[in-house]
């Protein structure tokens, strides 16, 4: 495999010769391959208490190495988050990462007991976020596939994936609403930012939002691509309270609207007859958050 080779091919085998060359301290543990929504990374579980992730193509390489770099150093947070643990390549320079498993499940609303409680929860963690230092860090753009930019540097991607949408989507509120949030100024300043705040990237554990995983689209940028989890994962009836809690403003409400809008348009309307169901589901869930559905 070189470097610019897709790491989806790997499989427990290799993942183990891997380990018995590269660290071979971890070679002795159980490997399996672990199911994912997620289309950045393949992950596999080392033993019950680690997870091994590999980038999935070679774009994605880049996100996995800048969460290696910073994901150290944004501790301290409210909710739990990934540690790492043995950082690594191949020897064609395929990098890995070894990171504690953090046990729980999916933070779909099934999985959570209380939904105000949950919102209230991301929300200090969204605080706590925003608040740590960005000196040297990296800026939202190329590096984090352009999560926390200006929402009008994206306006013809998703003007294009509004109108491959006109099928089940109503194309003229939806124009309307990103028209309004291009519009919007941004009154803050460039903070850390999570970049993809959605259940398969939380974690519930008995009833309770626990943790915050898969860091690879973090970077510094406009904080309302964070609040967007106000319709991408926030129950609807706890939404003001996500708001109230966060003193979010019309503005930052209205680009929190454009970056749920943005994510989900371009999701459905690249992954929808090419066989992620699950994903093309979420994006269709947002959308009907946000009333945008025909």
């Amino acid at each position: 495999m070189t470097k610019t080779q897709v790491a989806s091919g790997t499989d427990r085998h290799h993942v183990a010769a891997i380990l018995t060359r590269h660290a071979p301290e971890w070679a002795a543990l159980p490997v399996r391959a672990i199911e994912s929504l997620g289309t950045d990374n393949v992950m596999f579980r080392l033993g019950e208490r680690w997870v091994l992730r590999f980038a999935r193509h070679a774009p994605t390489v880049p996100f996995l190495e800048k969460e290696m770099d910073w994901l150290p150093r944004l501790g301290g947070l409210p909710l739990l988050t990934p540690t790492l643990q043995v950082r690594g390549s191949t020897d064609t320079g395929m990098p890995f990462g070894i990171f504690s498993w953090l046990d729980g499940e999916i933070a779909t609303s099934s999985h959570i007991a209380d939904p105000y409680g949950a919102a209230g929860d991301l929300a200090r963690f969204l605080i706590a976020l925003h608040k740590i230092a960005t000196n040297d860090a990296p800026a939202a753009g190329v590096i984090n596939n352009r999560r926390g930019v200006a929402l009008r540097d994206l306006n013809d991607v998703t003007l294009t994936a509004i109108d491959t949408l006109q099928d089940e989507l109503d194309t003229t509120r939806a124009r309307s609403m990103w028209d309004a949030a291009c519009r919007a100024t941004n009154h803050s300043p460039p903070v850390w930012l999570h970049g993809d705040l959605k259940a398969d990237n939380l974690i519930a554990h008995e009833g309770c939002l626990s943790g915050v995983i898969d860091w690879g689209l973090s970077a510094v940028g406009d904080p309302a691509v964070d609040y967007a989890a106000a319709w991408t994962w926030v129950a609807p009836e706890a939404r003001n309270q996500f708001r109230t809690q966060l003193e979010l403003g019309k503005s930052d409400w209205r680009r929190a609207s454009g970056w749920a809008l943005y994510m989900a348009v371009i999701a459905l309307s690249y992954y929808r007859g090419r066989k992620n169901d699950a994903l093309c589901k979420q994006a269709r869930q947002t959308l009907s958050q946000l009333h945008l559905l025909r």
